[in-house]
């Protein structure tokens, strides 16, 4: 009685919110490596010295050059390792500025289409670019793919445990069609990806649902791991450092490794001489390879390091809900996990409904 009762259950749910969630999976499976991409796509803007020896400019000299270009307050600015990637300016209504950190020279906007058709995407994927309402239905159907996933687990365990029986379900076969090929990609696919999945749909929840959010971050708690340190490295050289150049060349040489050097809002040294910056190590997104110190101009020392663990448990508990649910709180590995967990979404809404069409339409179908 319950199987039938799950089974019904989950086959009018999938005809009901199919099309929404082969949607969430086809603009997830888009946004997995969005930084990634358009990160490719402005490959073609290098930003090498004029010279051998020159020298960076400060980002108040590069702000000077980039008013003409951007009108709207600084979210922040980013120098990379890669000596020939430009200085990224990004201002806080999305747009960004590509600039020669040498020169201050404008190398244009970056990936312009690439990027407005990404937030597009992510739009459709959040609220399918209506507001509150598309909201609504997106967070009902992320609720209800955790349902089908969890009662098509149900419904796929074997009432009795037979190599036949399991090899037809769990093994994925391209030597059949029609029906028997939907059955079978649709329960081999839904058990090999049911964790992935289930994850994206749960961290989705908790994003979707003010309640749960709530809940969550309070789970998180508030106690920190880590706490912040003064690090014991000593400046590489006794003198002071008073350019923008030599500061940079001080924390290059204390954080070996690095990708990318973060400077929110563009700002300068506060009244104590205190620069806030975040070094960035792994992918784009990755939080816990990524830390926040701050310098001191005056002496040349870093004399804080903030890292992932020092945050409060009800940040840690958000950011692994946000960027668990693209895999990007993993690295890379956890963005190709999404993106596959995504297509074979695709795959298990194209077979279910195709299922479904067969036993609702074809002739004799509902008297089996």
């Amino acid at each position: 009685m319950i199987r039938k009762l799950l089974f019904w259950s989950h086959l009018i749910i999938g005809l009901l919110t199919g099309l929404f969630i082969f949607l969430l999976c086809l603009t997830g499976a888009i946004l997995a490596f969005e930084l990634q991409i358009v990160d490719y796509a402005e490959r073609e803007s290098r930003a090498l010295p004029p010279f051998p020896n020159a020298q960076l400019l400060s980002p108040q000299a590069l702000l000077t050059k980039l008013d003409r270009q951007t009108t709207g307050p600084i979210q922040y600015a980013e120098w990379f390792a890669d000596p020939g990637m430009p200085v990224r300016i990004v201002t806080k209504n999305r747009t960004v500025a590509l600039l020669n950190g040498y020169t201050g020279a404008s190398l244009g906007s970056g990936a312009t289409t690439l990027r407005a058709f990404m937030l597009w995407t992510t739009k459709l994927h959040t609220n399918l670019t209506t507001g509150p309402i598309g909201n609504w239905l997106i967070s009902i159907a992320n609720a209800a793919f955790a349902f089908l996933i969890l009662s098509g687990l149900w419904l796929w365990w074997p009432r009795q445990w037979r190599w036949k029986a399991l090899r037809n379900s769990l093994a994925i076969r391209f030597d059949v069609t029609g029906k028997a090929r939907d059955w079978n990609w649709h329960n081999a696919l839904g058990f090999w990806f049911l964790i992935p999945l289930l994850f994206i749909c749960l961290t989705g929840i908790v994003m979707s649902f003010r309640p749960v959010d709530q809940w969550w971050r309070s789970f998180g708690g508030t106690q920190v791991l880590g706490p912040s340190i003064a690090p014991t490295k000593p400046a590489p050289h006794p003198e002071p450092a008073t350019t923008w150049p030599a500061w940079m060349h001080r924390i290059q040489q204390q954080y070996p490794g690095w990708r990318s050097i973060l400077l929110q809002n563009g700002a300068s040294p506060n009244q104590n001489g205190l620069l806030a910056l975040t070094v960035k190590y792994g992918t784009f997104r990755q939080v816990t390879r990524s830390l926040d110190i701050k310098f001191d101009t005056r002496g040349g020392q870093i004399i804080e390091e903030r890292g992932w663990s020092s945050g409060d448990g009800s940040g840690r508990a958000r950011s692994i809900a946000r960027l668990g649910h693209t895999g990007e709180f993993f690295g890379t590995w956890g963005q190709w996990a999404a993106l596959l967990s995504c297509l074979a979404g695709l795959v298990l809404v194209y077979t279910g409904l195709a299922l479904s069409w067969r036993r609702f339409f074809r002739p004799g179908a509902l008297a089996q």
